[in-house]
């Protein structure tokens, strides 16, 4: 059986204000005692003012000695190490180790103050009284040492604010000068820590220099030395102003070059001879450039224009067998082959400079194939020549590396220039303002305190002496007659809420006569009761109707392939009938359930109730030819969170609990019994309907069992499926008509 939820309508409140009022002096006695003793405790302590200094912990230098300076100067960032959240609880670390404490201690001679050296007294009178009652003084065996540090660690606070790099250095102390100076001095000794341990830093790491650079010197001069030799031994001298190149490496480039302007004057010459070759057979060999630039050849042409001219100009007035005109075309003809013999000449010269060139370039090749045959065979040398002048080289290097990082490590030290990591940006300053005891606050919020618990003691006292309402009453008599041995108690009615269309049309006599659940619960169960028909189910229910409404029944097939829908249509239309409010809900993944059996169209149901999408009002309909209410399954009801939420779906459930008597359940067997395990079986009655021509091959629940889980207080049913039947007539006197009856008169008559 499921617990009833917890209800305001169950505390009585005229019952619970005459406990309050009773008790209410006795609070505010208490009340007020509590303030005024914690007051007057506060009045008897010494005042305690606190102060705070403020330090930053800036990223130092980094003074690795295995960094490159020059690159550690190229930017800032390089310059520095990044501070991490464990680099500074390092610090808060630091400044609250005890050796530091004792140096502050020792410095400001805090064992002669009475603040912190117990021995000496107490600085309030509270701690006087304590130490009266016996709860204060010095711990036997305790060292003044010990002592001192202790006080002067409870009144000590270091933090760190978040996703920063800044720490706060807070002291408490009666004296106000004093709860000042101590973090600034504080502050100042750990800067001071911070210099001398960078000193130390720095010595250890010259100290540690010195024999590597020592060691290096010996090594690069070794390694100079013994490139030197090895070019030498192997003919790999390097030649050139950078001295980058050996000499086979130089000659080499140099006969590459001189190859190639060989071969393009070798070219040149070929294509000159080529074409001065064709220009003479073809008769205009005078027309060559090369032939044109000899002063010879000018020379002659220019007489061979001079007597062309001559013969032209006599040709007009002698004959060609003129001695004259013979004279000079005898003259021609001599120019001619002059000419033609000093172009040849030059022809025959332009071949034999391209047969030099041809020479010069094979003479050439040959050298650079014996170059590089040489080069080929000290390839091995100049490997190992590489290796020699990069060890050396790295060497180098390193040795100049370390003496420029010592150099730096000596100016440092010489000037005492060494970044300190923490810097003090907001000294602490003496403070008039006391932070303890804060007398007013503290004493009226010991005053509140003890008000509201006094309040809620005196409400728990009226609810266990009775103002629980829910307790038995007496039922008013019957016909004037005193309630006897044989009076039922039953429960004051409940206020209903208001919900749409909320009829209910049970007669008095009628809800005299039903049982209360309560007690129906407690007797004991059968395993499984067996309903024949939907009218007997019916029937079985009414007769279980509770005193003050909220009955819950869940019907679902054996499997899913069992539909349920009608005999839970067939149950709701007939405790309707009966005059009972009752609401039928579907609860189903799909659109084959009860809205389908009605021919209801898919509309907002428990989907959008649920999920708050919808209200009581959006959802609840009637069935055809019933005043009994429904409430679809409504869209996608599988896929709202909110229905697996037992919180939200027991605060529907329950809402219907106040309006309705009876609320009927129906849905495909895998969705009811996620319901079923949501809510924890909250259900009064669960019906389980079968297939009675499936029922041997079907895996029945054992006995005690509903949907495959373990109940107790649930009652257990089983019915066959069947067609729908009107339900039947009941017999005089039986639950049914009697409830037809009363409810008559209060209702209009309803098709069967």
């Amino acid at each position: 059986m499921r617990n009833a939820p917890a209800s305001p309508d169950d505390i009585d409140p005229a019952t619970l204000w005459s406990a309050v009022r009773t008790g209410l002096p006795r609070i505010l006695l208490w009340t007020t005692a509590v303030g005024a003793l914690t007051f007057g405790v506060l009045t008897m302590m010494a005042p305690s003012y606190q102060s705070e200094a403020q330090l930053t912990i800036d990223a130092k230098t980094a003074g690795n000695p295995f960094t490159d300076p020059k690159q550690s100067q190229s930017s800032p960032d390089s310059m520095t190490s990044r501070m991490d959240k464990e680099a500074i609880n390092t610090h808060i670390r630091s400044l609250q180790s005890p050796a530091l404490a004792a140096k502050i201690v020792n410095d400001l001679k805090l064992k002669d103050n009475v603040e912190f050296n117990s021995e000496l007294g107490d600085a309030d009178l509270f701690g006087k009284l304590l130490r009266m009652a016996g709860l204060g003084g010095v711990r036997a065996g305790q060292t003044e040492q010990d002592r001192v540090l202790e006080a002067f660690t409870k009144r000590l606070e270091v933090y760190s604010a978040r996703e920063s790099r800044f720490i706060g250095i807070k002291f408490t102390s009666i004296d106000p000068r004093l709860a000042a100076g101590i973090p600034n001095a504080l502050a100042e000794a750990y800067r001071e820590q911070l210099a001398g341990r960078q000193v130390e830093e720095i010595k250890d790491v010259q100290d540690a220099l010195a024999p590597k650079i020592e060691q290096l010197t010996k090594d690069v001069s070794a390694a100079e030395i013994a490139v030197e030799q090895f070019k030498g031994k192997s003919d790999l001298l390097n030649t050139g102003a950078q001295q980058k190149q050996t000499l086979n490496e130089q000659q080499l480039g140099e006969l590459t070059n001189e190859l190639s302007r060989a071969q393009a004057l070798r070219s040149e010459n070929e294509s000159r001879a080529k074409a001065a070759q064709e220009m003479l057979r073809g008769g205009s060999g005078d027309a060559q450039p090369d032939v044109q630039k000899s002063p010879l050849i000018q020379n002659l042409i220019q007489q061979r224009v001079r007597v062309e001219r001559q013969i032209a100009e006599l040709n007009a007035s002698l004959l060609p067998g003129h001695p004259r005109m013979q004279q000079l075309n005898a003259d021609l003809a001599g120019l001619k082959k002059q000419i033609t013999a000093e172009v040849s000449k030059i022809v025959d010269g332009l071949g034999k400079e391209a047969k030099v060139a041809a020479d010069r370039e094979i003479a050439i090749k040959k050298r650079l194939a014996d170059l590089k045959v040489t080069v080929v065979n000290s390839g091995p040398d100049e490997a190992r020549l590489k290796l020699l002048t990069a060890d050396a080289k790295s060497k180098r290097e390193e040795l100049e590396r370390l003496q420029a990082q010592s150099n730096m490590n000596k100016t440092r030290q010489d000037s005492k220039a060494v970044p300190v990591e923490a810097k003090l940006i907001a000294p602490a300053t003496p403070s008039s303002v006391p932070v303890f005891p804060k007398k007013l606050p503290v004493s009226a919020l010991a005053s509140g305190a003890t008000f509201i618990l006094g309040l809620a003691w005196t409400i728990l006292g009226g609810i266990g002496k009775g103002a629980r309402s829910g307790g038995a009453r007496p039922a008013p008599a019957s016909g004037g007659s005193g309630g006897g041995k044989g009076s039922r108690q039953v429960p004051a009615p409940r206020a209903e809420p208001e919900l749409p269309v909320m009829a209910k049309t049970l007669a008095p006599a009628a809800m005299a006569a039903k049982p209360d659940r309560h007690e129906i619960h407690d007797e004991p169960l059968a395993a499984v009761a067996a309903i024949a028909s939907p009218a007997e189910l019916m029937i079985h229910v009414l007769e279980r109707t509770p005193e003050r409404g909220g009955y819950r029944t869940l019907l679902a097939g054996e499997t899913d392939a069992v539909d349920a829908s009608a005999a839970a249509i067939d149950l709701a239309k007939g405790l309707s009938q009966a005059g009972q409010p009752v609401v039928l809900i579907e609860w189903s993944y799909g659109q084959n359930g009860a809205a389908r059996q009605i021919g209801a169209a898919i509309a907002p149901g428990m989907a959008e109730l649920v999920s708050g999408a919808a209200t009581f009002e959006d959802v609840i309909t009637s069935l055809p030819g019933s005043e009994c209410h429904f409430i679809p399954a409504g869209r996608n009801l599988g896929q709202v969170d909110s229905a697996h939420d037992p919180d939200q779906v027991n605060l529907i459930l329950d809402a219907l609990d106040e309006a309705y008597t009876h609320i009927v359940v129906v849905g495909e067997h895998a969705a009811v019994r996620v319901l079923f395990e949501t809510i924890e079986g909250r259900f009064d009655a669960g019906v389980l309907v079968n297939d009675p021509a499936n029922a041997p091959g079907v895996l029945r629940d054992p006995p005690g069992t509903f949907l495959g889980f373990e109940v107790a207080d649930i009652e257990l049913l089983s019915i066959s499926r069947a067609a729908p039947v009107a339900p039947p007539a009941a017999a005089k006197g039986s639950p049914l008509q009697r409830l037809r009856g009363q409810g008559a008169s209060n209702r209009s008559p309803q098709p069967a």
